[in-house]
């Protein structure tokens, strides 16, 4: 007997929102998540309020594709992350998060969003994403090829930054902020 699916999604099509089959550009990535955030009905089922961890809920998956609604609420955050080989393209929905992206020898880059505001990035894109506003928060993410695995960036004692290979249905943690380890770190970069 089969194992049961750990994510079972929710809707069984998105035929009406993909713009084709196969593997979507960056582009038609952050439409998608766009055009998901745009029809609630798709997304606001799968909001969850969890004040110990950060919840995500899969909306659609397929062989290229998948699509997840995250929900946020105050001191959660991925931590900083890439998606190996797969593009991503996200939207906020709800409240706000704030999205950080790593830069070589100088401050990383803050950016708030709000409902409506999307932002998309390519295979290897580094970047945190964590609760700014709202009880719960709400973002969706779509991801092509789909999110299989991805690399978590750790702090350790020593000061050395490591990626952490895990598979793409793992949860994120914000483990460096948690353990304070990223105080003034990125001034080494």
């Amino acid at each position: 007997m089969p194992a049961a699916p750990l994510f079972t999604p929710a809707v069984a099509s998105l035929d009406a929102l993909l713009p084709h089959e196969g593997v979507l550009a960056l582009d038609e990535l952050e439409r998608l998540a766009v055009d998901i955030v745009e029809q609630p009905d798709i997304w606001e089922p799968l909001v969850r309020v969890d004040r110990e961890r950060r919840r995500y809920e899969l909306i659609y998956e397929d062989e290229n594709v998948d699509a997840w609604v995250l929900s946020w609420l105050p001191g959660q955050g991925t931590g900083f992350h890439d998606h190996y080989i797969s593009g991503v393209g996200l939207c906020c929905a709800q409240g706000g998060v704030r999205e950080d992206l790593l830069v070589y020898g100088g401050p990383d880059v803050e950016l708030h969003l709000r409902p409506g505001d999307s932002r998309q990035g390519g295979p290897g894109y580094i970047h945190r994403v964590r609760h700014e506003l709202g009880e719960p928060a709400v973002t969706v993410h779509v991801y092509s090829p789909r999110l299989d695995w991805v690399g978590q960036y750790r702090l350790g004692e020593n000061g050395i930054v490591r990626r952490e290979v895990r598979p793409g249905r793992t949860e994120l943690t914000d483990q460096l902020l948690a353990e304070g380890a990223l105080h003034r770190v990125l001034e080494r970069f």
